[in-house]
């Protein structure tokens, strides 16, 4: 569901922005609402799970979710869409972070990465479904329909779940809720994702201004949690290197990661002139790769240990983004996005593996949800990112025209081409840059080569 969801959004960017006459400022809150709502609540929701159980935590972010989504199906204007988007991203926290700690308390160490691989089989089915389908589902139906066709399968989902899922997992601490942590640390991300998002279109001093509020509340957080009794988040988890490498080394990932497919969704739709069902079509080697190799990843992380797994598919996803810098050809477009497919499913469950079993069963819920903080961060990062380094080429109003108006704006201009060059030079470019930044998280998975090999 939660795969379905991600890639139906992809593909309809264009459109969706063309429908609502929104701007890249607005795509770009479309866009994020649903990591702003899920990076907001991230904490609190490990912390839950570890206190009252898993399952309750999980069905309950299975109704969010759906409610998040018909919502955003019935949305008219985009700020409206962004805020339901915010609000199906507070569901999808309780899915993403709490499907792999269920998965982490139930299944052996030693065969934890082949089981979080099969977990990336069912995302990457839906994704696969979800980038098929989106087109279709847009060109026949309208773009309210890739919001509105989530709300059976989350009924669907909800009645299963509630119906099959035991928890298996015993709480060890007496429920004790460390608001004033959560609520520092929340206020915290939710400015310093604002800040970064303002800084991206140029606004650095209020960017500036919110950033260093940011920075005074994550100091207070720090002390807070220090003195108190029962922290929201243990800081000692931190002294973990298995742990903290493996965190690092995904945000560094996902900064590489986050905008790629919507840049090449853009790519695709406004420079080549593709329509959506074609680009669902085109993006659809990449997710079948990745769900291949998400499973060999897995078993080879049991095998052999992670480090060497998490080192070679951070090599290949940096040279598949680089390979989509110098995109010329369908070919070259195939070519890189099974590279790319292949170094992200070599990478990602033997990394989420590393960091679940790096820590005590009381703290996994909480790991796991600094680990999809760690991802969301990165997400939002890599879309500001590849907007400050697009304006290097092209400029905003240039860059949003071509994006929401398409074809039309070859009635208002005698220049599209021209302008569509740089748009295609500026995409370009910002591949560039997170093939380098996705080639940093190489470091941090050479140093806890040690600590990879299962005895």
């Amino acid at each position: 569901m939660a795969g379905y969801n991600a890639r139906l959004a992809v593909v309809g960017i264009p459109t969706i922005a063309h429908d609502l006459n929104a701007d890249i400022w607005s795509m770009t809150w479309i866009i994020q609402g649903y990591m702003l709502g899920s990076t907001f609540v991230q904490l609190i929701v490990g912390r839950l799970s570890d206190l009252f159980g898993r399952v309750r935590m999980f069905n309950l972010g299975i109704l969010i979710f759906t409610i998040g989504a018909l919502a955003s199906g019935i949305s008219s204007v985009p700020y409206i869409l962004a805020l339901s988007r915010i609000l199906q991203g507070l569901g999808g926290a309780f899915l993403m972070s709490l499907s792999v700690t269920i998965l982490t308390d139930n299944i052996p160490s030693n065969m934890l990465g082949r089981w979080l691989g099969i977990n990336q089989i069912t995302w990457r089915a839906g994704a696969i479904i979800g980038l098929t389908m989106s087109g279709f589902i847009i060109d026949y139906l309208g773009w309210r329909w890739i919001f509105l066709s989530q709300i059976p399968i989350g009924l669907i989902a909800l009645y299963w779940s509630i119906r099959s899922l035991k928890e298996i997992y015993k709480p060890a601490e007496k429920p004790k809720i460390d608001f004033q942590g959560f609520a520092l640390f929340s206020v915290s991300i939710t400015l310093l994702l604002i800040s970064l998002t303002l800084t991206g279109y140029g606004y650095e001093i209020y960017s500036r201004e919110l950033l260093i509020t940011s920075l005074i509340l994550f100091v207070l957080f720090v002390i807070w949690e220090i003195k108190t009794t029962s922290p929201a988040l243990d800081l000692k988890i931190f002294k973990i290197w298995q742990f903290t490498g493996g965190i690092i080394a995904q945000l560094l990932y996902s900064i590489g990661f986050g905008a790629s497919l919507t840049l090449l969704a853009i790519y695709l739709q406004s420079v080549k002139g593709f329509d959506p069902s074609i680009t669902g079509i085109l993006l659809t080697p990449y997710e079948v790769t990745f769900m291949i190799f998400g499973v060999i990843g897995g078993w080879l992380s049991d095998k052999i240990g992670f480090a060497p797994v998490t080192i070679m598919g951070l090599t290949l996803s940096s040279l598949g983004l680089y390979m989509f810098s110098r995109l010329s050809t369908s070919m070259t477009l195939i070519i890189g996005e099974l590279i790319f497919g292949i170094g992200t499913g070599l990478f990602v469950s033997p990394n989420t593996s590393s960091i679940m079993t790096s820590v005590p069963p009381q703290r996994r819920g909480v790991a796991s949800s600094l680990r999809t903080l760690s991802f969301n961060i990165g997400f939002i990062l890599s879309l500001n990112l590849s907007i400050l380094s697009m304006t290097y080429y092209i400029p905003y109003k240039i860059a949003s025209q071509l994006i929401t108006l398409g074809e039309a704006l070859g009635s208002h201009s005698l220049n599209i081409a021209v302008e569509l060059e740089k748009l295609d030079s500026a995409i370009k470019h910002s591949f560039l840059i997170q093939s380098i930044v996705m080639a940093l998280g190489i470091p941090f998975s050479i140093t806890r080569i040690k600590r990879s090999f299962h005895k």
